[in-house]
């Protein structure tokens, strides 16, 4: 029996026999990451998890990055609560990101935030703000996976889409083109593990930058759309972004999500 499993049935959270399915694959995972027992506690404890605690992703296909971090297809038609559940616990799955590892020699823009309960939380606060990208999300209609950042990634991209693509609210929109299959195309991405790009001829390409860097950068973009609110994001990000064309310089807001992380440098 692993540390991880002996604190849970210790503390009461835990009975029967040894857990399989995604709750085993979480502790699984905090064990493999060397997530401290008392971290998988403390995030059991507060969110009161249980083995029927994924249930949500039961039905969502699962495909794995190079790392081996687990990404779930979200079905067509599931409502923007289910997406949000499934995109939290995604993260709490994987238990790390992988982003301090990214990049060539782990260069990165940021040191990563740690595995803990304080960091769910904020992703739990951080979805509620941008709940909204969820429930418009879910008619669109657009392939979307859930990733080890606590965020949605789906194929697709708009006017003002940029380098890796575009995020509004919670959901981060590659800018490719979704191809025939959908879902083949983001798990092509998924399973690459670096960022993809839409060619001169329209044809996506695999680039260079890692994905766990662009992910990195994506989701500290929801939290501005979070801090922001839809309206006063759109508007400050056109404008900093009219401003650095106009007087040079970097968007300020491509520089507080990371531009080596974006791949602007």
């Amino acid at each position: 029996m692993s540390a991880h499993q002996r604190a849970l049935r210790d503390a009461g959270l835990l009975h029967g026999p040894g857990p399989r399915g995604h709750y085993g694959s979480w502790l699984a995972n905090a064990e493999r990451r060397g997530v401290a027992p008392d971290v998988v506690l403390d995030i059991a404890r507060r969110h009161r998890l249980a083995p029927d605690s994924f249930a949500v992703l039961e039905d969502m296909a699962v495909v794995t990055d190079p790392d081996g971090k687990s990404f779930f297809l979200i079905p067509p038609g599931t409502s923007g609560a289910d997406a949000r559940r499934a995109v939290w616990l995604t993260y709490l799955l994987n238990a790390g990101t992988g982003y301090a590892k990214a990049g060539r020699g782990g260069c990165t823009d940021f040191p990563e935030t740690p595995y803990a309960v304080s960091e769910a939380q904020r992703i739990i606060d951080r979805q509620r703000a941008n709940r909204w990208s969820y429930r418009v999300i879910a008619r669109t209609g657009v392939s979307l996976v859930a990733t080890p950042n606590g965020i949605l990634m789906g194929v697709g991209g708009g006017l003002f889409s940029r380098r890796g693509g575009t995020t509004w609210g919670d959901v981060f929109l590659l800018n490719i083109g979704p191809g025939a299959d959908p879902a083949a195309r983001l798990r092509d991405v998924v399973e690459s593990g670096v960022a993809w790009y839409q060619g001169g001829d329209g044809r996506p390409y695999p680039g260079r930058l890692d994905l766990d860097r662009l992910l990195h950068h994506e989701e500290r973009h929801c939290r501005q759309w979070a801090a922001l609110g839809p309206l006063r994001m759109s508007a400050g990000y056109l404008a900093a972004e009219a401003r650095a064309r106009m007087f040079g310089g970097a968007n300020r807001f491509e520089c507080d999500a990371g531009l080596g992380d974006g791949g602007y440098r």
